[in-house]
Parts: C-alpha cells; sequence; structure tokens
C-alpha cells in the first residue's frame, strides 16, 4: 500500500511537510449568479491548486438553482495532462422534476462539459461527487467552470454553501 508522505525515522516534521499532509478545501460564502451566457467560466470561489506528477482524491457538493429550461453545464478544468475521473450523483439535465427521477451516478473525464438539472429558481438541486485526480508533469489549477447550458435572462446559480475539496494520496 502506498503511503504519502513518506516519513522516515528522524526526519524534520516541518511546516511544510505537515501542510502538505492536510486537505484542499474550497467553499462559497456567497452565491455566484450567471445570466445570458452559455461560455463557462471558472467559478470565482471553487479553485484548488494541484502540484504537478500526484493523486488526489476529489470530493464535491454542489448546490445549484436556476429556470428548468436553462439547466447548467457544469465542467471540471485540469492542468494539462491530467487523468482519473469522477462520479456525480445527482438530477443531470433532461429529467423532470419529480424527486425521484434521474437520481444517477455517472463515470465523467475530467474537462469534459456535463448537463446538470436547475428544476427550480427558487429550490436548490443538490449534487455531490468523489473522484480520482492523477496530475500529469503540469502543476495549475482545479477549477469548477460553469454556464447556463440554453442561455436566459434568469440567472443560473451556484450557491452559498458549494464546496470542494482534494486531498492528496501519492
Amino acid at each position: 500500500m502506498a503511503v504519502w508522505p513518506n516519513l522516515y525515522a528522524g526526519q524534520r516534521a516541518t511546516a511544510d511537510l505537515l501542510t502538505s499532509m492536510l486537505p484542499l478545501h474550497a467553499a462559497k460564502t456567497a452565491s455566484t449568479s450567471r445570466a445570458s451566457t452559455t461560455t463557462i467560466s471558472a467559478d470565482p470561489d471553487l479553485q484548488l491548486p494541484v502540484v504537478a506528477n500526484a493523486q488526489y482524491l476529489l470530493h464535491f457538493y454542489f448546490r445549484i438553482s436556476g429556470l428548468p429550461t436553462a439547466d447548467m453545464d457544469i465542467q471540471f478544468t485540469t492542468p494539462a495532462g491530467c487523468t482519473g475521473s469522477y462520479a456525480v450523483t445527482g438530477r443531470l439535465a433532461g429529467a423532470s422534476a419529480a424527486d425521484t427521477d434521474a437520481r444517477t451516478s455517472t463515470r465523467i473525464a475530467w474537462n469534459v462539459e456535463t448537463l446538470y438539472a436547475t428544476p427550480s429558481t427558487t429550490a436548490a438541486q443538490v449534487n455531490h461527487g468523489a473522484g480520482r485526480l492523477i496530475t500529469g508533469p503540469t502543476a495549475g489549477t482545479l477549477s469548477v467552470d460553469w454556464a447556463q447550458n440554453i442561455s436566459s435572462t434568469t440567472a443560473s446559480i451556484m450557491e452559498a454553501d458549494s464546496w470542494l475539496e482534494l486531498r492528496r494520496i501519492a
């Protein structure tokens, strides 16, 4: 079993070493609204730095709302050369508003736009998931990028209390 980081007898417990063991966490304290746009862009709060040649476990929780006909286009954007995937559980686009509809778990590759349902402008839809990110030779940022799938003057919203967490495992 691989252990990260490798700790050796007599090794100094420096601040950098101890900090590297902590999970990375980003959370929204205020909602972000986007209207009349179908061009995805990074959420201002849901971004985390990743190092080159590492492995991370991902956990996330999104509260989204918006016009049912607009839905949301969400993508996890990574630095070049990343592999792995994640799964999301929630209502993907095209589902009806019934609670029993389309609660699904779907495997998704990084840097792939995925349509999430926004069945209401007044009641948030919850989506959560997990995955594994394996970075290549390039460090950078993991970001949650999103926009409306169909442009509408009624805003789609990534709500406060949405969060993203990475834990380095190798």
